[in-house]
């Protein structure tokens, strides 16, 4: 996915395969292994409760998915730490 980042607002604009806009609020930025991970919410959500977060690797100014099973495996374990010591 192509993306544009309005650093100023947080939102993230990331364009589909089939060239559809999407606009997401970044909510955080973990890092796991020495990289970095962004987590995303749909802009126009209306339950942020209940939208699914998009996990993307921030590499180079660019946000890539994750291709491979165990690195976000990786994520998700330190993403479910991280809301035990919150909660």
């Amino acid at each position: 996915m192509d993306q544009e980042l309005d650093t100023a607002e947080d939102i993230v604009t990331l364009v589909d395969e089939e060239g559809k806009n999407h606009d997401f609020q970044v909510v955080d930025i973990i890092e796991v292994e020495d990289r970095e991970y962004a987590l995303l919410l749909p802009a126009d959500s209306d339950d942020p409760e209940q939208d699914e977060v998009l996990v993307l690797r921030f590499e180079e100014d660019r946000f890539e998915m994750i291709e491979d099973e165990a690195e976000f495996q990786k994520v998700v374990k330190v993403l479910e730490e991280l809301n035990e010591e919150e909660g």
